[in-house]
C-alpha cells in the first residue's frame, strides 16, 4: 500500500516591514538642500555706507549721454558696490536730475546684485499728481520694494514700502536742501515714528561747490545694524534718489 510522502514544511517569508536595513532607510531620506546666500549678503554686517559719485565727463563732452557712476564703501574703505547709470544718451541733457534711468549695482566681483529703476516724473511742487517713484529689484527681476515721494508744500517727504506694499520707513528732509557751509541731513524713521538713521550730503568747501560739485560728490547713509538686507538695500536706493533729486546738476 502506497503511502503519501509528507509535505515539506516551507520557510516563512521574512517580514519586510520589520527587517528593512538602516542602509536602505538612509538611502530613502531626502537630502536637505541649503538655500543659496542672498546677493545682498555684503550688507549684513554694516550700519554705515559712504558713497562717492563720479560724472563720466568724457560721455558728456562727446554727446554720449550724462551718466553717473557711484562707489559704495564701508567706513574702513572696503568697496562693496559699484553702481553704473543706464539711460538714453539724450535724456541727461534735457531732464538733468529728473531724468528717467536705471542703476545697475555690481558687487566687488562684478556680479549684478541689484537693479534700481526710476521712470520719469516731476517734482512735488510742479505736478503733485506725478511724483517720484523708485523700484528696487534684487536679484534683478524680483521686486524688493519701492521709494515713493509724497506731496508736501514745505519739507521733502518720502515713504519706503516693501514688496507687500507695507510701509517700513519714512524719510523727511530739511526745509532748505541746498548744501551751503554745512552738511544736509535727511532723517529716516520707522513706520511707527521711531528714528532709525539718516542720509547726509557732505559739505566739501567753497572750491568744490564752485568747480567740482557737478563732477564728483560725496554723501552717505547710516542705519541700525539689525535691519534686514532688503531694508538696507532700500535705504541705499533712497539715498541715491535724494542725490538725483537735489544735487545732480
Amino acid at each position: 500500500m502506497l503511502q503519501a510522502a509528507p509535505i515539506p514544511v516551507h520557510e516563512q517569508f521574512p517580514d519586510v516591514d520589520k527587517d528593512v536595513s538602516e542602509d536602505v532607510v538612509e538611502q530613502l531620506q531626502i537630502p536637505v538642500v541649503a538655500s543659496p546666500p542672498s546677493l545682498l549678503q555684503d550688507l549684513a554686517s554694516v550700519d554705515r555706507l559712504f558713497i562717492t559719485k563720479r560724472l563720466r565727463v568724457k560721455n558728456v563732452l562727446f554727446l554720449r549721454g550724462k551718466k553717473n557712476r557711484f562707489y559704495v564703501r564701508t567706513p574702513d574703505q572696503k568697496l562693496l558696490y559699484s553702481i553704473e547709470e543706464i539711460n538714453s544718451w539724450w535724456v541727461g541733457y534735457l531732464f538733468y536730475g529728473l531724468r528717467p534711468l536705471q542703476l545697475r549695482v555690481n558687487n566687488a566681483q562684478g556680479v549684478e546684485v541689484m537693479r534700481i529703476v526710476r521712470p520719469y516724473a516731476c517734482t512735488a511742487r510742479v505736478l503733485p499728481c506725478q511724483l517720484q517713484r523708485l523700484q528696487v529689484f534684487s536679484p534683478p527681476g524680483q521686486l524688493v520694494g519701492t521709494v515713493e515721494q509724497q506731496w508736501t508744500a514745505v519739507k521733502p517727504l518720502y515713504v519706503i514700502r516693501n514688496k507687500e506694499r507695507d510701509v517700513v520707513f519714512w524719510i523727511r528732509g530739511p526745509l532748505i536742501t541746498i548744501s551751503c557751509f554745512k552738511d544736509i541731513k535727511f532723517d529716516i524713521f520707522r513706520a511707527d515714528g521711531s528714528p532709525v538713521g539718516g542720509t547726509c550730503k557732505r559739505w566739501q568747501g567753497v572750491t568744490h561747490a564752485l568747480f567740482f560739485a557737478p563732477v564728483t560728490d560725496r554723501f552717505g547713509v547710516a542705519f541700525e545694524r539689525n535691519l534686514t538686507l532688503e531694508e538696507k538695500a532700500l535705504l541705499l536706493a533712497a539715498t541715491l534718489l535724494m542725490d538725483y533729486m537735489y544735487y545732480d546738476a
